[in-house]
């Protein structure tokens, strides 16, 4: 029997092994891994996805710029980024930050995008002097304390609450109001929405250290609703993340006022914008960098926060060098600077 068993293998030996390798292959294929790949995404016009209701006719283009990210890849994918210079390997828990999962993490994200949209309009209409109409939407669940136990018990971050114990609470100040009445090992019965569909949770809550007051143990932000008297649409359901904000901030404006902002240049840039005009910093700008060379942009505005410690910009400096990108760099903090630095450009010819 062994030695039948000798001849058949040597026989089909070629065979085998190539049996092996497909089967290699196939497993190689379809075994997800819990990493998320970074790589350059895209350096695409905003004029296309912004709508005011007023027509512009730019020469030239303001990009926002994105990262390329690829949640859970098999090994062949993990081995390609790996051999590339220009791609980078975060375990999935680094990358959402530890969020309760991954599903999660993209709710947050697609909030993250619609703050930033609402931020657009704010700093927009406020740098030209005009009303918009804000209304509170509930609270979201930003991120956890250490000490919550509200994970546990069905809370996940990118929830939107707008009750608590059946009563309204579409700020942070109104269930901070609720809770106060309540002392720690108490529950409350929390409900609201989640990825757009409704959902209830039952959360003990805890002392907290910074305060010694009843709480939940997470870090709120209240949800705007921003309506603008022009009809302003925006078309970034691809996205997520806040960091289209500045640009997005920029083509409004160029709208309302007629004004090509472009110059005629190719123009791109990245950073969160607030209600104040204030530009704040992102992650992954390096990619961006990247992409927004590749689609041959003259120019980027990269956040500059002297506050928090300038990490945007000396990466920003750091990327280019090492790259030998052609882009000139433009320092931002806020919505003023980003204005005054396209209104001085002479224009292209």
């Amino acid at each position: 029997m062994a030695a039948a068993t000798k001849r058949w293998l040597r026989r089909y030996k070629s065979a085998v092994i190539v049996g092996l390798i497909a089967v290699l292959f196939l497993v190689a294929s379809n075994w997800s891994l819990p990493y998320v790949l970074y790589g350059p995404g895209s350096a695409e016009p905003v004029h296309p996805r912004v709508e005011t209701g007023h027509k512009l006719e730019e020469k030239g283009a303001l990009l926002f710029t994105t990262v390329s990210t690829y949640s859970k890849p098999n090994v062949f994918s993990i081995l390609y980024a790996w051999l590339n210079p220009r791609m980078d390997i975060v375990t999935e828990e680094k990358a959402t930050g530890g969020t309760v999962n991954y599903a999660a993490y993209r709710n947050l994200l697609a909030y993250m995008r619609d703050s930033s949209e609402n931020g657009a309009l704010m700093a927009a209409y406020d740098a030209l002097g005009r009303k918009i109409d804000i209304k509170e939407q509930g609270v979201i669940v930003k991120a956890f304390l250490p000490e919550t136990k509200a994970r546990e018990h069905g809370l996940q971050e990118g929830d939107i609450i707008t009750s608590a114990d059946g009563r309204e609470a579409l700020t942070a100040e109104a269930l901070t109001a609720i809770i106060q009445g309540k002392k720690a090992g108490d529950t409350v019965k929390l409900a609201g929405t989640r990825g757009g569909k409704p959902f209830e949770a039952e959360v003990p809550l805890i002392e907290m250290a910074s305060t010694g007051k009843p709480g939940i143990g997470f870090y709120p932000e209240t949800v705007l609703k921003v309506t603008a008297p022009d009809p302003v649409k925006f078309d970034f359901e691809d996205t997520g993340g806040p960091s289209a904000g500045l640009m997005m901030t920029l083509e409004i404006i160029a709208q309302l006022t007629g004004e090509d902002l472009s110059r005629g240049y190719r123009i791109a840039g990245t950073g969160t914008i607030a209600a104040d005009g204030s530009v704040g910093q992102i992650g992954g700008i390096k990619y961006k960098l990247m992409a927004a060379d590749r689609e041959k942009a003259d120019y980027f505005l990269v956040p500059y926060d002297e506050a928090n410690g300038l990490g945007n910009w000396k990466e920003a400096e750091e990327t280019v060098k090492k790259l030998g990108l052609k882009l000139k760099l433009v320092k931002v903090s806020s919505l003023s600077d980003a204005l005054a630095f396209l209104r001085n450009l002479e224009p292209k010819a």
